[in-house]
């Protein structure tokens, strides 16, 4: 057994029965990793490094234990939906005592465990079951008392600003046809900033009523709890944050699209500083930070699943024939991967349409300020009006290409089916019925989702849309008559 970590064990454990080292010396993780979490808003359970973690078939075990000794009164379905006991229920009906440090010990984790498929719910990045506390992995007051509440205020107040500032702006360009091709544009990137901070109040408000939003399972994949085991698997404590240049990029890009939309609003257009300048500004620069982040987080939570698929492989090469074991510890694996898959296939769903309308909306925009003539007519208009096409392209640049370097691709089935690649590859003639209930679990989990469908028919409607706006009299348009530069001074 290798003494370099904290209670490791190696993935092959048929004939060694794991035994659980006292802790010795942990290399924190980086405070960069808390830093993005709390940036983002994301702390809100008071514990998020669990005592134990037990696998699907333990949690039913203990449950089951736990209505024969009255220690759990009910068997509701939803008391064992996997990714609520694993990542969202801090709930005073599961703890029997509560420390002052905020760490309890749950009703489900009264035993020792010697399973195995609960060991590779430990896993670092070498596929060895490293067991670590929150104090291992220097929490420390990054999760403070106050921190769920903190984070709850901001996300709400956040939302509140950028719809005062929607509101404000559609009440200004609303029922003006010459300004409804500028209005469109402006609202599609509104609706990419304003993504984040509402998946991040769907993941608080699952963890705050689980029972009730249990369908939201994509939400765990904002949880922090779901996030600290990412980490694990890539072993940021001795490796440090993974794509530190990336990350560096994530947040640089869209600063730079902010303080050019700020040199528009206030040098280009010669409007000077107002209220309505200073808004918008501040939000590209907030909101944009946030998106950035949250495309970095989309990274790191893809290439940990990419990691802990490739040990995967080196558990089933290495338990071949053990199919408890196997469908055991793929199962864990899958129904984390599968949050993340929804998650990104609902910020498709929200996300793709509205660049599709963006890029037709620009390109329609671009055809008519090319054709007409009114706009060479004042020099300042039509820098105003070139400034604020080349704005909406690298609004659409940077937006399009952070999220295709973080998710390596449009979507993440693609990862799994990498994974189902290599997998045929191991297959070999023995065990032929492991692997053939093998494939049997795959195929249940490779059913199609409909995101991706319905995503591609709004996109199309987006670019019938846009277009069909674009038949509008050019000689109406607010870059014509100097009140391109009016509108931007309001």
């Amino acid at each position: 057994m290798d003494q370099s970590g904290v209670g490791m064990a190696p993935i092959n454990d048929r004939l060694i029965r794991i035994q659980i080292e006292e802790p010795s010396a942990t290399k924190k993780w980086p405070n960069g990793f808390w830093a993005i979490l709390k940036l983002m808003c994301l702390f809100y359970h008071r514990t998020v490094v669990p005592r134990k973690k037990t696998c699907y078939g333990c949690t039913v075990d203990k449950f089951k234990k736990g209505i024969r000794a009255g220690a759990v009164q009910d068997m509701d379905s939803l008391e064992m939906e996997p990714m609520l006991v694993q990542y969202e229920y801090q709930d005073p009906r599961r703890v029997e005592r509560c420390g002052a440090d905020g760490e309890y010990t749950s009703l489900l984790d009264q035993e020792e465990s010697a399973c195995p498929i609960c060991d590779t719910l430990w896993w670092n990045r070498d596929g060895m079951a490293e067991y670590y506390s929150k104090e291992d992995i220097g929490i420390g007051w990054w999760n403070h008392r106050g921190s769920g509440p903190l984070s709850l205020l901001l996300l709400l107040g956040a939302l509140t600003f950028i719809i005062y500032d929607i509101v404000n702006f559609l009440d200004e360009l609303w029922g003006k046809p010459d300004l409804i091709l500028r209005m469109m544009i402006k609202m599609t990137l509104y609706i990419i900033l304003i993504i984040y901070p509402l998946l991040s109040l769907c993941s608080k408000l699952r963890s705050l009523l689980p029972t009730a939003l249990a369908n939201l399972r994509w939400a765990s994949a904002l949880n922090v709890r779901y996030l600290i085991k990412r980490g694990q698997i890539l072993g940021i404590g001795r490796n440090g944050l993974p794509g530190k240049t990336l990350l560096f990029l994530f947040q640089l890009a869209p600063l730079i699209v902010a303080l050019y939309r700020f040199l528009i609003f206030t040098v280009i257009s010669k409007c000077g500083l107002n209220w309505s300048t200073s808004v918008t500004s501040l939000i590209g620069v907030i909101y944009g930070q946030w998106y950035g982040l949250f495309m970095y987080l989309l990274y790191f939570v893809r290439i940990s699943f990419q990691r802990e698929f490739n040990l995967l492989l080196i558990y089933f090469r290495e338990n071949e024939g053990n199919e408890t074991r196997c469908r055991g510890s793929f199962f864990a694996t899958v129904l984390d991967f599968l949050c993340f898959k929804e998650l990104v296939n609902l910020s498709i769903f929200v996300m793709f349409p509205a660049l599709v309308f963006a890029v037709s909306g620009n390109i329609t925009y671009e055809y008519l300020l090319s054709n007409t003539t009114c706009v060479a007519d004042d020099d300042l208009n039509r820098s105003v009006a070139h400034h604020t096409l080349r704005l909406a392209w690298s609004e659409v640049f940077v937006s399009l290409v952070s999220y295709l370097i973080a998710m390596g691709g449009v979507h993440a089935e693609y990862i799994f089916d990498d994974f189902v690649g290599r997998l045929l590859h191991l297959r070999s003639g023995r065990n032929w019925i492991f692997w053939s209930n093998l494939n049997k679990d795959i195929s249940y989990v490779t059913k199609n989702s409909h995101f991706l469908l319905v995503s591609t028919i709004f996109s199309f409607i987006s670019i019938f849309m846009a277009f069909n706006f674009g038949t509008q009299d050019i000689t109406d348009l607010a870059f014509c008559n100097d009140t391109m530069h009016e509108d931007l001074c309001v």
